[in-house]
């Protein structure tokens, strides 16, 4: 049986690629990436030429059976992003379990991630913390997750877009969400830039046209720690979204003393 190799490549400075990624990109039978343009440019840089297969959200799930078989027959295989670490808000996890589940042999190796270098500067407690994915775009997925980030007891980390960033953090504002935020943009790259403040004075001081990969850090808020809390204020906001009434009930409920089916009392008639 062959194995499959979980390997992290560069988020910009490809000085941090190990000599353990190359060896293996350069030793397994193939590598499944996402863009094989963007992978070629990679492999050309460090001489190593495996031949590459696609592996992208969208043809996923019909590459699974193919690897596989491959493994199956003694293939070893190298799974990379277009950039840090595999499966990390990028397509995998099922190809994963598939292959646990046929007693495949999977091995994943250290590397970059954005992730720990954005928690490790923030400053903020990191006993405990969780990580989000990608902030939604719109509608009451972005609703229930912004609900579930500022009335989170520890601290998170996210990822967002440039374009979307000031959006984001006017929702913080106009919910008087007061925690420190830490802004990490471009990690590991020549214009890496670290922002820190709460929502209202990042607004002010962000550039208009940002730019680049984008990590956002919350500070959680400790349940010793009291935040105000308009209940009349917050409940109008969310009755005027797309969510429904238990949905709302279920999320405030979460940030209040209020029970769900209070809240729900107090806004079944609205």
């Amino acid at each position: 049986m062959g194995s499959l190799y979980i390997c992290p490549t560069p988020i910009g400075n490809l000085d941090d690629i190990s000599k353990r990624v190359i060896g293996t990109l350069s030793s397994v039978d193939f590598i499944y990436c996402e863009d094989t343009r963007r992978a070629g440019k990679l492999v050309s840089k460090f001489g190593i030429d495996t031949p590459l297969k696609s592996f992208f959200l969208g043809n996923e799930h019909s590459k699974n059976d193919e690897i596989i078989s491959l493994l199956k027959e003694g293939k070893d295989i190298a799974l990379i992003s277009d950039a840090g670490t595999p499966l990390i808000s990028d397509p995998g996890s099922e190809l994963i379990l598939d292959l646990v589940n046929n007693d495949l042999n999977v091995v994943s190796l250290p590397g970059p991630s954005s992730i720990l270098p954005a928690l490790t500067v923030s400053g903020f407690n990191l006993n405990e913390f969780q990580f989000l994915g990608f902030i939604p775009k719109s509608g009451k997925d972005r609703e229930l997750y912004m609900q579930k980030l500022i009335s989170s007891k520890i601290t998170s980390v996210c990822f967002t877009s440039p374009k979307r960033l000031k959006k984001d953090l006017s929702f913080f504002y106009e919910n008087d969400f007061k925690n420190n935020i830490v802004i990490c943009r471009e990690i590991s790259k020549k214009f890496e830039t670290i922002y820190r403040g709460n929502a209202e004075a990042l607004l002010q001081i962000l550039p208009e046209d940002i730019k680049g990969e984008i990590t956002f850090v919350v500070e959680g808020t400790p349940s010793n720690k009291t935040r105000d809390f308009d209940l009349e204020k917050s409940l109008k906001i969310l009755t005027n979204s797309n969510l429904s009434k238990k949905d709302i009930s279920k999320a405030v409920s979460e940030i209040s003393n209020y029970s769900s089916n209070e809240i729900y009392d107090l806004i079944k008639d609205l």
